[in-house]
């Protein structure tokens, strides 16, 4: 983080602190001095000065709020782009969709702890060691010096563990079309004991840290009474009726120390994706549309291409196919730079548009579609995309649910395809096209997307595991490793 853009905050935070022990001071000084029965003349000082103070206090603190939320939101702002941009550089993941929901769902809570950073680390800890520094000069006194580092000392309390419940949730949202087949009943009574774990553990960690802040407390205040001792030996009534009201709003800026240390600690602890561990997408020359060299890849202990070379011409049109399971959208996900080869090389040779069967349709309408993804698409490249697809007759207005609820699987997996056609790119990636489709249908659309790469000279390839539609097409059949080798 750039902490030069924490000064305006720093500098109002600390304002408005001095500003809030000016005022107790001067209160204290005005009832101190009241209590004397002195003429009023002589206290009209004390109450401008108090007045001053109030007011000065209460625009402070709106400007510390103000300046400090401004540059919040800003870092916010700024962490929300770097999360998004690199989750989405390093998703899907090869360990699996609980794992891709448990990596967002920790990324989300170290963003909401990282644009706090400034309120509970930097302003508590610059306010506390700059009122230490000018209490430590005026009084000459080197305790505080001492009690503000004993505050410093980080206590190892271990965060309760929620990742067994998140887990689990996960989980069972993975598999909640199994459960309401089979029943709730088993899950539920699993969730309930996995949160009630977590928060027995939650409570004691709480407690704990009541304890340990409690203890800190009273050492503060211990040694600050020690101080107001020594200073009693020196001071007459009303200087020290002054100090022990500026001992108080100090004794309260200290009390935030402790939680500060424990945030900061989770902060060091956190770890985003470093774009310098992303790889990214390689650019070499070659005659090819596509070619790939030498290509290794593998799932766990599971290899699915080892050795793997392929050559694909520009404006060649041809089937992959192979048997479930042998790596057909593995292939799709390591073209378009979703997954990165173990080892070997990529080399694409032009944009890649691509269809998968399991991709993201967006719960707003099919026109937002098509400009989430296009930006300045135009209503005829809209409609020519979905006519190639049979979609011509839809109303590109309507929402069509979470994830293209309301649509068929057949029309969800054409509007897919139109979502990529409208791209304009040099090479269509198209997996399982024909899925939900009747024989009618399915043979419309092969050989509506087979005159059209013909028409744009498009390098065409359909992954497929039934090729009985692809007989214009050239065929590549892939399988796995080992059983290449039998």
């Amino acid at each position: 983080m750039n902490f030069k853009r924490f000064f305006p905050a720093i500098l109002t935070n600390l304002a408005a602190a001095l500003s809030e022990i000016l005022l107790m001071a001067s209160s204290a000084w005005l009832i101190a001095s009241a209590a004397l029965h002195p003429p009023l003349s002589s206290l009209s000082i004390g109450i401008t000065l108090v007045r001053t103070a109030g007011i000065s206090r209460a625009a402070l603190r709106y400007a510390d709020r103000f300046v400090s939320h401004k540059i919040i939101f800003k870092i916010l702002d700024d962490l929300r782009e770097r999360i998004f941009l690199n989750a989405a550089k390093i998703l899907p993941m090869k360990s699996g969709r609980s794992h891709e929901g448990e990596l967002l769902h920790n990324l989300t809570v170290s963003a909401d702890l990282l644009k706090d950073f400034l309120p509970r680390v930097v302003l508590p800890l610059s306010t506390a060691a700059i009122i230490t520094i000018f209490l430590t000069y005026f009084l000459n006194e080197p305790l505080f010096l001492i009690i503000f580092l004993i505050n410093l000392i980080p206590i190892n309390i271990k965060s309760a563990d929620d990742s067994n419940y998140r887990e689990r949730i996960l989980d069972f949202n993975d598999g909640r079309d199994e459960l309401n087949i089979f029943g709730t009943k088993p899950s539920i009574k699993i969730l309930n004991q996995a949160a009630k774990n977590f928060s027995e553990e939650n409570f004691k960690v709480i407690a704990r840290q009541i304890n340990f802040d409690t203890g800190f407390r009273i050492l503060n205040a211990a040694g600050f009474f020690f101080i107001l001792l020594k200073v009693a030996l020196v001071a007459d009534k009303i200087a020290l009726t002054m100090w022990t009201l500026i001992f108080l709003a100090t004794l309260e800026i200290f009390s935030q120390i402790q939680p500060t240390v424990r945030t900061w600690k989770k902060i060091r602890a956190i770890k985003l994706p470093d774009n310098k561990n992303l790889h990214s997408a390689q650019i070499l020359s070659t005659k090819h549309a596509i070619e790939i060299k030498n290509l290794s890849f593998s799932y766990a202990n599971e290899k699915i291409f080892d050795d793997f070379n392929l050559k694909i011409e520009r404006g060649e049109r041809l089937s992959i196919v192979g048997e479930s399971g042998a790596g057909k959208t593995t292939l799709l996900y390591l073209l378009t730079k979703l997954f990165e080869p173990d080892s070997g090389k990529i080399v694409v040779n032009g944009k890649i548009a691509a269809s998968t069967f399991t991709n993201y349709i967006f719960s707003t309408s099919i026109r937002e579609n098509f400009k989430i993804l296009h930006e300045n698409i135009s209503d005829d490249e809209i409609f020519s995309a979905l006519k190639l697809c049979g979609l011509e007759n839809f109303n590109i207005d309507i929402p069509i649910g979470e994830d293209g609820a309301n649509l068929s699987g057949g029309e969800r997996n054409r509007l897919q395809i139109a979502l990529a056609v409208a791209k304009n790119a040099e090479i269509l990636i198209l997996d399982e096209p024909t899925a939900g489709l009747d024989k009618k249908k399915a043979e419309k659309l092969i050989n509506n997307l087979i005159s059209y790469a013909k028409q744009k000279n498009l390098t065409l390839i359909v992954i497929t595991h039934d090729s009985n539609y692809f007989s214009e097409l050239g065929r590549i059949e892939i399988a796995f490793p080992n059983k290449n080798k039998e």
